[in-house]
């Protein structure tokens, strides 16, 4: 199985980002069907992590490429870019694979 997650730091209003951060998971999931959980960090910075599980790393493809074919995805992260809602230095992508 493998874990894909995306982190970003918030830069705007935290009630701002964590509804944003909600509404593009919907999209995702929608658009793929695949699940996508979000979380806020406890105690430090201000970071929001979205997380999903997949069989492998074909499933990650084609559910980045559903993705990145998807007009209502694409909308949403302008209107995160226009609002500064987070700090693009700091969005960071990753995958892992349980053992």
């Amino acid at each position: 199985m493998i874990i894909f997650s995306t982190r970003a730091r918030v830069a705007g209003t935290l009630p701002d980002a964590v509804a944003w951060a909600a509404e593009v998971a919907q999209i995702v999931t929608k658009t793929t069907g695949v699940t996508i959980e979000v979380a806020v960090r406890v105690g430090g910075h201000n970071d929001i992590i979205w997380v999903s599980r997949l069989d492998d790393m074909a499933a990650v493809e084609k559910m980045m490429g559903q993705v990145q074919g998807d007009a209502n995805y694409h909308a949403a992260l302008r209107s995160a870019q226009e609002k500064h809602l987070f700090d693009s230095v700091s969005v960071e992508q990753a995958f892992w694979r349980t053992l």
